[in-house]
């Protein structure tokens, strides 16, 4: 039998079969991406994840609200049907009958009632009236027992001496300038809301 001579391959042309090179190539290729997800794994590890906070099991904090006004007192609704009452009526509004109703409110403790008539009567243009409403906004005068606001309110203050005086009430007038006084001293001390009302005075 005759001996095949050992020849080289043919330029562009492989010594192995095609199938065995294609084996081949996908081994290798195989084998390197194995290596970069190795690689990846040891040089980035797993970012750590951060425990989420459990839900807080004490007391939830209240919720700071106002409470609405349960009791017909709390309401002013005496003070609403009297004032119903004396709108009522065919002649002229007794305003003088709804302050003195609101007095008595007032040394009942009965705050909201006492607001309510005193209001309605200053409003009608009744000059005790917006003098005493002026004098429970006035900072100079504002008491929390006797009066329905927990802290002074100047510039109703300044509105309802102005009313008071227009209608009648001298006292209104001292009144004021005391007030303008307070206005200056509190200014001076950097009360910007005192700042504000002094410049009602200069219109």
């Amino acid at each position: 039998m005759k001996a095949t001579p050992n020849t080289p391959p043919l330029p562009g042309t492989s010594r192995f079969p095609r199938g065995e090179i294609d084996k081949r190539l996908l081994m290798y290729s195989a084998a390197a991406v194995t290596a970069v997800v190795i690689v990846v794994y040891l040089l980035y590890p797993e970012p750590v994840t951060e425990p989420v906070p459990a839900p807080a099991t004490g007391p939830a904090m209240p919720l700071e609200t106002v409470e609405p006004a349960e009791t017909e007192a709390e309401r002013g609704d005496t003070a609403r049907d009297i004032i119903d009452s004396l709108s009522d009526t065919d002649g002229e509004v007794d305003y003088a009958e709804a302050l003195a109703r609101a007095r008595e409110f007032q040394a009942d403790d009965r705050l909201a009632d006492a607001q309510l008539l005193m209001f309605f009567a200053a409003r009608g243009g009744h000059a005790p009236a917006a003098f005493e409403l002026a004098s429970s906004y006035d900072p100079n005068h504002h008491s929390e027992t006797a009066s329905l606001m927990e802290e002074p309110d100047p510039f109703q203050a300044y509105r309802w001496y102005r009313a008071a005086r227009d209608a009648g009430q001298a006292e209104a007038e001292e009144r004021l300038s005391n007030l303008k006084r307070w206005a200056e001293g509190a200014a001076e001390g950097g009360n910007d809301e005192a700042e504000r009302l002094l410049l009602q005075w200069e219109n």
